[in-house]
């Protein structure tokens, strides 16, 4: 959803002519999140294909023809001259009716191995735009590399830094991630004490009431919230973020320039580790594996960066090479050059 929204951003300022639509899926945080942009919003039903989980795709044969036959409506009506699909089962059936009215269509993938939509909907694309060079051999179609699209509010990067961290923002998503919740819990004493660090810890709503309860130990430097608003603003007044390694978080934090320590979740195929590997292999982030973070690693490994103000210079540098702002606008670039051919 955000490198849809970013692109749009970009275009509407590039472009400001252009008619934008966004297609989400009917029912989804789209339908709340997308107006806030001020983005013409419309949806269809849509119904997730799980390769692993059989049993749960009985509905699956009824919702398809329906998705496909609500987006040739859209496409039929909205007449787009090019259509985007930013990954996932929502916008396989917009992409298959966009091809059938032979729009030009192109694709953007965020991780480093490609989802199993991208992969197929490639087949009728133009171009797909990819966050990592070493998406291309999974796809089969011309692969440009633009990095991820990001929002508006992370199109500037970062110039001053301290010596040594001194804020650490800890990113688990709105849903949170409970095993950093955890290793986070038994590490905040050490945290906000020896190191010296103020912690600001997205949580989601379900350990928040948890977490809460550390505050009043941790001398006013331990600020648990379940979401923010202004998440862009806390990205930028961090000095280290700690987050799991999926697209959408490593793009927006390595465009803004901050440093991370990251957690790989071991979920679907294990792509998030692709995801971190550049960053790691570059020096602008460092990995935990998932079934290493505790309170214990954690902490050791904050303390190695807080503690080697030459080492953190160092990942500061290597970030700053490595985040691209202006993703969004070269995918837009993308698409107007496939709507114009």
């Amino acid at each position: 959803m955000f490198p849809a929204i970013a692109v749009a951003q970009a275009l509407s300022r590039n472009a400001p002519d252009t008619q934008i639509l966004y297609v989400g899926r009917r029912g989804g945080m789209e339908e709340q999140v997308v107006p806030r942009y001020g983005i013409p919003l419309q949806t269809i039903v849509a119904a997730k294909l799980d390769m692993e989980k059989l049993w749960r795709n009985w509905s699956f044969p009824l919702v398809a023809p329906q998705a496909l036959l609500q987006s040739a409506r859209i496409v039929r009506r909205f007449r787009p001259d090019v259509v985007l699909g930013t990954g996932g089962y929502v916008s396989a059936p917009v992409v298959l009716a966009s091809a059938m009215a032979r729009v030009p269509v192109v694709l953007q993938e965020q991780n480093a191995m490609p989802g199993r939509a991208t992969r197929l909907l490639s087949y009728v694309a133009r171009v797909v735009a990819t966050a990592y060079p070493e998406s291309a051999p999974h796809l089969h179609a011309k692969a440009v590399v633009t990095g991820t699209p990001v929002r508006s509010e992370f199109w500037k990067r970062r110039g001053d830094f301290p010596t040594r961290p001194q804020r650490l923002l800890i990113l688990g998503g709105s849903q949170g991630a409970h095993r950093i919740n955890e290793a986070v819990a038994t590490a905040v004493p050490e945290l906000t004490g020896r190191l010296g660090l103020d912690v600001w810890h997205q949580t989601g709503e379900r350990d928040l009431r948890w977490l809460e309860s550390l505050g009043s130990s941790s001398g006013g430097r331990y600020h648990p919230f379940a979401f923010a608003d202004d998440l862009a603003e806390k990205v930028y007044a961090a000095d280290l973020v700690l987050s799991r390694a999926g697209a959408g978080s490593i793009s927006e934090v390595s465009a803004a320039g901050i440093p991370m320590l990251l957690v790989p979740g071991p979920f679907a195929g294990g792509h998030q580790r692709l995801n971190a590997e550049p960053f790691e292999r570059a020096g602008a982030a460092r990995v935990i594996a998932n079934e290493e973070c505790d309170g214990p690693r954690l902490t050791r490994e904050i303390a190695g960066i807080a503690d080697d103000p030459a080492g953190y210079s160092k990942m500061v540098i290597a970030m700053r090479g490595l985040g691209r702002p202006r993703a969004a606008e070269e995918v837009a670039d993308l698409l107007q050059a496939a709507a114009s051919s």
